[in-house]
């Protein structure tokens, strides 16, 4: 993390709680909890995964409507298929091939994507990497203050933006966002950069138009 995220954290963090229930409550659809871990089982449906304090498993083959937790990491493992996925404190990982229909979310953790994998809205964190393995994001790639490497193929058919701070922050202290491309790697649209970013998109590969003033090309 490169700046502090704790007003957002903690406004993020206050909301989310009060829109979960006190008690665990399981049944064939939905899972809720708020000390502890919750899992969809295999190849099965489920519509919600929610907990406040503990982690999301959505196992190989599972559909879940909805995906989420405050303090928590996120995994969804191969082939599975998620409606919507988001964190606030914990990384975000989506294993080979699985599907998240609409967006993908955290506020203060990584957000990995891995081979085949494919998000139909966006792709978006606050203060965290984001990696694109061979993935497709049919919507926005956008970050504030984490690093993007897009590798082996991987596509955004939307823009790719890295965010101006909040107004408590300094834009211009610490290091710029770096933004890696690869050679076969695709943007469809524009690279928004509104702070500084070190980009570096190899030969061959292809994007769009780069909107920044602050934007040092290695």
């Amino acid at each position: 993390m490169k700046f502090p995220a704790l007003a957002t954290v903690a406004a993020i963090g206050l909301l989310a709680w009060a829109a979960y229930p006190v008690a665990f409550a399981g049944d064939a659809r939905n899972v809720n909890a708020v000390n502890g871990s919750v899992e969809a089982s295999a190849n099965q449906t489920y519509d919600t995964l929610s907990t406040v304090n503990g982690e999301v498993h959505v196992s190989r083959g599972a559909t879940v409507g909805t995906a989420k937790t405050v303090n928590g990491e996120v995994e969804i493992e191969s082939d599975a298929k998620v409606g919507t996925v988001s964190t606030v404190n914990g990384s975000l990982e989506v294993g080979e091939g699985a599907t998240i229909t609409h967006e993908a979310s955290t506020v203060n953790g990584e957000l990995t994507l891995a081979q085949r994998s494919h998000v139909g809205g966006d792709v978006s964190t606050v203060s965290g990497e984001i990696g694109l393995k061979g993935a497709e994001v049919g919507g926005t790639v956008s970050t504030v203050n984490g690093d993007i490497e897009l590798t082996e193929g991987a596509r955004v058919r939307g823009n790719l933006v890295v965010k101006r701070p909040n107004s408590g922050w300094n834009q211009h202290e610490g290091d710029p966002v770096k933004v890696h491309i690869c050679a076969t790697c695709v943007v469809d649209g524009e690279l928004r950069f509104e702070r500084p970013v070190e980009l570096r998109v190899e030969k061959g590969a292809k994007i769009g138009k780069v909107v920044g003033d602050q934007v040092k090309r290695l």
